[in-house]
């Protein structure tokens, strides 16, 4: 057996499959079993060059779990609302308008676009005085005189491919509408949602010390809470403020063997907080975190045969900035600077100075989530 190299990858086995949710149903599960399903996540990692204290390289995976509750409020089903009706008021002036198009269509008569343009206007016209967020209708009027002037782009219609010209129509005045623009800035929302959030965590790694797949140890494992609060409104709607509990736990006899010069304790306790803003295109957090440090060790036995023990402890702190960038919806740069904790094994320095670009994607579109519920 060969692990990957430098490999890792994190998926969410929930959004693997459409579930046809509709949109009350994701923002607002009715149980907090079916947040812990919806928003759990696996992490998957592997190296062939994990290095023991010999300086020997080993094989490991590392293996990861997270899951996150949301706690609403008035404000964010306020925002929800507005969103939502916004968006159904954009399908019912797309359905209206595609409705509006076979009918003319049908017809028959639409021999050149501007035929088909002048039955349209009144279609379009009514429809966005309807359904649209428009003060009027001459506003309604304006905005069908920008859709037809763009319209003025297409190709010239086919008769015997007219559902393709609708399409193309259709799909121009959403871009008017501005539809995609809307969704995007509801998927951001979703992100920065207000109200409270808790992160759980869970993170260990398998070590293969000899490279022999028959032997294996489990060196360390992790298990974190972080509580975040993004504040409401528009004054400090930028705002969030977030906790950290992390208990990490070391096999003290893996480490004795292969890494004897490295001062290990069993248990470390780390606890701090974490301010952080976040803008269109920048983000800035700052973070504040102790760790405790605990070990009993053996020292022994007494005269009438109990083992004796001895306890050991630390303290340390660290703090860090982090700047990101996002370049796109998915792809982000960030730089952080600062001091960290003294490295649990050997290390050259402790100063953070670190600049990474991040990749994400298969967040919910609209076809994963039924906006006409």
């Amino acid at each position: 057996m060969v692990l990957p190299d430098n490999f890792a990858l994190e998926f969410t086995p929930y959004w693997t499959k459409n579930h046809g949710l509709s949109l009350d149903e994701y923002l607002y599960p009715k149980s907090g079993f079916d947040q812990f399903i919806r928003n759990s996540s696996i992490s998957v990692a592997s190296t062939q060059s994990f290095q023991l204290g010999d300086s020997s390289s080993s094989s490991a995976i590392g293996l990861g779990y997270r899951t996150a509750f949301y706690f609403g409020n008035k404000n964010d089903r306020e925002k929800v609302f507005q969103y939502k009706k916004q968006l159904d008021a954009e399908r019912l002036i797309m359905a209206n308008i595609v409705s509006g198009g076979l009918s003319v269509i049908l017809q028959g008569d639409s021999t050149n676009n501007q035929i088909f343009f002048n039955k349209m206007r009144e279609v379009v016209v009514k429809t966005i005085y309807e359904y649209g967020n428009f003060g009027g209708i001459d506003e309604a009027e304006i905005f069908a005189d920008k859709a037809f002037k763009a319209a003025e782009s297409l190709p010239s219609i086919d008769t015997t491919e007219s559902l393709t010209f609708l399409n193309a129509f259709a799909n121009l005045v959403e871009k008017q509408l501005d539809g995609a623009q809307l969704f995007e800035e509801f998927k951001t929302y979703i992100r920065q949602r207000d109200g409270w959030t808790v992160d759980v965590a869970y993170a260990s790694f398998l070590n293969f010390p000899s490279n022999n797949f028959n032997f294996s140890v489990l060196p360390k494992q992790s298990v974190w809470i972080t509580p975040s609060y993004r504040f409401t409104g528009d004054r400090w709607g930028f705002l969030k403020l977030m906790g950290v509990l992390r208990f990490e736990f070391y096999n003290l006899d893996y480490y004795k063997k292969y890494f004897p010069d490295d001062l290990i304790y069993k248990t470390n306790i780390d606890f701090g907080a974490a301010v952080a803003t976040e803008f269109k295109m920048f983000s800035l957090q700052v973070e504040a975190v102790g760790r405790s440090s605990h070990s009993e060790l053996s020292a022994g036995v007494d005269e009438n045969g109990n083992e004796l023990y001895t306890k050991e402890k630390d303290f340390d702190f660290q703090y860090i900035g982090t700047f990101g960038c996002n370049l796109s919806d998915g792809i982000v740069i960030s730089y952080s600077l600062g001091n960290r904790f003294d490295p649990i094994q050997e290390a050259q320095n402790t100063l953070v100075s670190l600049l990474s670009l991040n990749f994400g994607f298969g967040s919910p579109t609209k076809k994963d989530l039924d906006l006409a519920k």
